[in-house]
This record gives structure tokens, sequence and C-alpha cells, in this order.
């Protein structure tokens, strides 16, 4: 069971019914009609109680309601004019078509911000030009390029998801704050329940959401989890979207409780009376307040999650750059998402008049003669005790990664990890996350790391990623 909304008929008969007349000659043609049938908009006449019908426009100077039509939209642009519009049934699941276009070279246009309905309506144009650029490259009909896109594409991207993985964060998310409809999904959710939702981009699958009820009820009603990474959807209101899953009900949790915890009474979000609260995160010590909160009326304490406490060894004791390597790092890796196969351990690489290098750990490595890549390097030190320590390490790592146009490169040793990422063509010496061994072994800490490096990030990594502050 989900929220999610079919195609809309009507909309899509609608707007063949204007564009259908219409000739359309060439992309700009196109475009130009696209952009007119916005600006226009169309009529749709819905039926209510007692036979009563109402009249709405979708589109013109409300082109909010455009968003949400817009896989029905298409297919009727698609009826009418199928050599020069593609039809578009990503609604709510952005991250599909963002995977789809990654594996197979189509181009996806910077998304618009969240501001401006129209912009975001205007989008599926820029989508269009890339997905009919993409069917003209490689000579497929337009109903060859929907049997790509919706029947090809998704079995060869299928793969088997398995259990959620462990969580690394908690994210504090919020329902009927503009449709009651979500407290009768919420009532209803049980095993099986999956819906989308307004949520944080930082999400990864498995965290752990707790979902508060707005007012008139004002408490906490049930605990989900991440079934997908959060994404940017921009034919969804609230734009920064997560699919959720596996709902566990607990006891009411009202405001006043919280607000009297000695714990949750400190965060900010609570004096603001939660105004805006959703998709902001919730730390380790606030969830596991909120499950004794929960342990105190008797909730099924089994069945909620638990937050991963990363099995990080001590760093004390580490007396070598080897025991770095396999007692430090190679855990941190594993604990990032990686497995031993994702990385090389000193692949060979050669730095001009046949000098050759061999950095410590390549992470998504390319293999091939004169032309080797990865997309992080890691050098690994016994110790990086003094700034002196702390440049020369970061000079070697970053000729590594120029010369295997790194996205990363990260330096290790017994004081923590520093993170440089790739900024605007290059990397300076003064941005840099650092995390200390203590940090890493809570699930906060490790969380802003995966964020940063981890494999899931590493899979999609443009050429600028986010630069830590």
């Amino acid at each position: 069971m989900d929220k999610l909304r079919p195609i809309d008929p009507m909309a899509a008969r609608a707007v063949f019914d204007q564009a259908g007349g219409e000739r359309v000659a060439s992309q700009d043609h196109a475009g130009e009609l696209y952009e007119r049938l916005l600006d226009d908009g169309f009529t749709l006449s819905l039926e209510i109680e007692d036979g009563e019908t109402i009249y709405t426009v979708v589109g013109g100077d409300e082109p909010e309601a455009w968003l949400n039509m817009i896989q029905g939209i298409s297919l009727g642009l698609f009826k009418a004019h199928p050599d020069h519009f593609a039809l578009y049934l990503f609604l709510r699941k952005f991250d599909r078509f963002n995977e789809i276009c990654d594996e197979f070279g189509i181009a996806v246009p910077v998304l618009p911000g969240k501001a401006s309905w129209r912009d975001r309506a205007m989008f599926y144009l820029r989508i269009n030009a890339s997905l009919q650029e993409f069917r003209r490259i490689h000579g497929l009909t337009p109903a060859e390029l929907c049997a790509f896109l919706y029947d090809f594409a998704p079995h060869h991207l299928a793969q088997e998801q398995g259990e959620l993985p462990p969580a690394s964060k908690v994210w504090f998310l919020m329902g009927g704050a503009g449709d009651s409809s979500d407290f009768e999904f919420l009532d209803a959710a049980g095993e099986g329940s999956t819906s989308y939702w307004q949520g944080n981009v930082d999400t990864r699958r498995g965290d752990i959401l707790v979902m508060w009820c707005v007012s008139p009820r004002s408490y906490i009603h049930s605990i989900w989890r991440a079934e997908t990474d959060g994404f940017i959807d921009p034919f969804f209101h609230y734009h920064s979207t997560v699919w959720i899953g596996s709902p566990v009900k607990v006891p009411e949790i009202p405001f006043r409780e919280l607000a009297a915890d000695p714990v949750w009474s400190r965060k900010p979000a609570v004096r603001a009376h939660f105004q805006g609260a959703s998709g902001k995160p919730v730390t380790a010590e606030e969830y596991d307040a909120l499950l004794r909160m929960i342990k105190r009326k008797r909730g099924r304490m089994s069945e909620l999650p638990r937050l991963h406490r990363p099995d990080l060894p001590d760093h004390d004791d580490v007396e070598s750059e080897r025991e770095v390597e396999q007692r430090l790092l190679e855990p941190l890796l594993r604990e990032l998402g990686y497995v031993e196969r994702d990385w090389i351990r000193n692949m060979p690489v050669r730095m001009g008049r046949g000098e050759r290098v061999y950095p410590d750990y390549a992470i998504g490595a390319v293999q091939k003669r004169g032309e080797e890549t990865a997309r992080i390097i890691v050098e690994a030190k016994r110790e990086l005790a003094t700034e002196k320590q702390i440049l020369d390490a970061y000079q070697q790592a970053k000729s590594y990664a120029q010369r295997l146009q790194s996205a990363a490169f990260v330096l290790v040793a017994r004081e923590g990890i520093w993170i440089f990422l790739q900024e605007k063509g290059g990397f300076l010496r003064s941005r840099y996350m650092h995390k200390s061994w203590t940090e890493l072994r809570g699930s906060d800490g490790l969380h802003e790391v995966k964020l940063v490096i981890g494999k899931a990030k590493s899979r999609v990594w443009t050429a600028a990623p986010r630069v830590p502050g």
C-alpha cells in the first residue's frame, strides 16, 4: 500500500485534445507548444459528492498542479506527437530515472530550485530534450524508447535489495502538515506499507525515521525505516523525497512529554514546536531518550530498530603503517559499504619518465595501462601528529589523486582520517573533513563520513562532489 497516484487519464485526454491539432515539425516547435500549454493551462472537470461538478485549471497562473499531473500530461503529449515528446513515468521516483541516466550516459539537466514552480514544470522539457537526443543517437523509435525506459533498463539495473542495511542515522518526519490523508495512511499502515515522504536528501537506505503527527494530534506516532536513499524529485511539492517502509506503531508520545524530557527539551526543534522540522536529524542521544519514553509506556521494544554502533577497534596500540591499514582502515571501509573487491592495494601507477608509484589503496579503480583511474585514493600513515606530517602526506596523496583523476583522497593514521574532495577541478589544503576514531565509533560521526565517501555516494559521483564545511 502506498499513496502514489496513477497516471491521470483526464489530464492525458485534455492535453491530447489541445495538443493533437497543433503542427509540430521540430523540437523547437515542441518546446513552444509545451510552454504555451503550461502558460495557458487546461481545464479539468471533477465530479464530487451529490453529482456536483467543479472545474479546476491546471497550469496558467497556478503551475503547481501541473507537477502532480506530469505523468498524464506527458502521456497526452506522447500520444499527440510521439516523435517529439517522451512518456515520463517516474513520478516520486526520480532516483530511478537518475540511475538509468547514469548507467546509460543520458545527460541529466541541472535540477531546478525548489522555489520556482514554473521552472520545475518546465523541467520536463529539459528531460525530454535529453531523452530525444538519446533516442536519436541510438536510432530508437518512440515505442522502443518506452520499452527501454520502462522494461529493459529497470531489468538491467534490477538487483536483490535484501534486508535493509544497519541504520546509521535517525531522522524526524512529519505527517498531516498539508493533507489529512497522511493520518489515514499512517493509521492504516502495516507490514508491507510503503510511501514517498518529505525527507532529507542525506538520508540513507536503512536509516530510522521518527514519524510525528502535527496538530491536532501533536504526538510521535510510529517509527519507520528508509527504503531508499534521499533524493530530489523536481515534480514533488516538497522537493526532497524518501521512500519509507517497515512501520512500527508506538504509544503516543505527546509534545508535552518531549518538552519535559531532559534530552529532547534541549533540542532547538522542540523549542520551535517542530516548525519546519521534517527531514531534520535526530541525534543518537535523542533517539535513546525516545526509546526510554516508549519503554516506559510499554511499547514493543523488540520490534523497534536500533542505531548501528560501528565496531571499530581501539587505535591506541596501533604500532605500524600496516596495522593502520589492517586494523583501522579496512574495517572502516567495510562500515562505509565497501567490500574487498572494491579496492586495490598498492596499485602500480606510472607518473612520467618511467617513474612508478604505488598508492596504498585505490577505490573504484580502472587499470587501463597509461589511463588508470580511481574514484578515491587512500594513504595510510602510522601517525599524523604534526602539521608537517599532514602536509607531506597531503602532497603525496594529492599527486596520486590528480594522476588518477580521483574525486577524493583520504589520509588515515592513528589520529583519525582527513578527507579532501575535489573542488572546481582541484584540491585545497584548507578544505577537508577530519574525524577522530572516537568520533567514527559513534553513529553520527560515521554517517557524516558515509555521506561524503561511502559506497553509495561514490557510485554516482560527479566531477564536483559536495565539499564538507
